[in-house]
């Protein structure tokens, strides 16, 4: 009898980021300037969508927290190519409270585009926001060592887990240079010359895109 090795297959979730992404591939509106950053902000736009939606719809189907995690690790050696550009989701483990299990493997936005804790912070979402984890690794928890990562959190049936009627999640084009202190900074464009969007979680759980800097800034 032949055997066969066993190999994993997508999940739901990644199915729903995967599509994401095609659909991304085939259809990108520009924002806020004319190709370059502003179509990688669209696309980005699109990919932060859709993971906010798979992070929702993984809530629902396994009645757990779920959470979309945001890399923001800046520790003496930082990973720069993850830096505030790689998402991903995460739900806790009902049977082990505390513990998290990684729904995707992580998806980076496009090169030059990044979280601005910022301006997310300044319309409300806490940047004390954080967790730890071993992401991808299947269970980890937050607790301990690990890598650092923001958080937007779900409830069981899918609502916002927040104490305000709307989180903000923004993102804009930017440039990451290291310091004298080997730490990761971020620089961005004046005012109103800022290529940026945002992706409002309201409380009941859906989103809605922004894309005029006027209404973000």
């Amino acid at each position: 009898m032949k055997k066969y090795a066993s190999k994993r297959g997508f999940t739901l979730i990644e199915l729903l980021v995967v599509i994401s992404v095609i659909l991304i591939a085939s259809s990108i509106i520009f924002i806020g300037g004319n190709g370059g950053a502003g179509a990688s902000l669209s696309a980005s736009n699109r990919i932060v969508s859709g993971i906010a939606k798979g992070a929702r719809g993984q809530a629902i189907l396994k009645s757990s927290r779920t959470r979309l995690i945001i890399y923001t690790d800046n520790s003496n050696n930082p990973d720069e190519e993850k830096y505030l550009r790689y998402f991903g989701i995460v739900y806790e483990d009902n049977d082990n409270p505390g513990q998290w299990i990684a729904a995707t493997q992580g998806t980076y936005l496009p090169e030059g585009i990044y979280f601005d804790s910022t301006v997310s912070s300044s319309k409300g979402w806490p940047t004390s926001a954080t967790m730890n984890l071993q992401y991808p690794r299947s269970i980890a928890k937050p607790e301990g060592n690990g890598d650092e990562f923001y958080f937007y959190e779900f409830n069981s049936n899918g609502t916002m887990s927040s104490d305000f009627v709307n989180d903000w999640l923004v993102i804009r084009a930017g440039t990451l240079k290291p310091n004298a202190s080997n730490q990761l900074e971020l620089e961005f464009e004046a005012e109103e010359q800022a290529i940026i969007s945002a992706l409002i979680l309201r409380r009941s759980g859906t989103t809605t895109p922004v894309y005029e800097p006027a209404d973000i800034l």
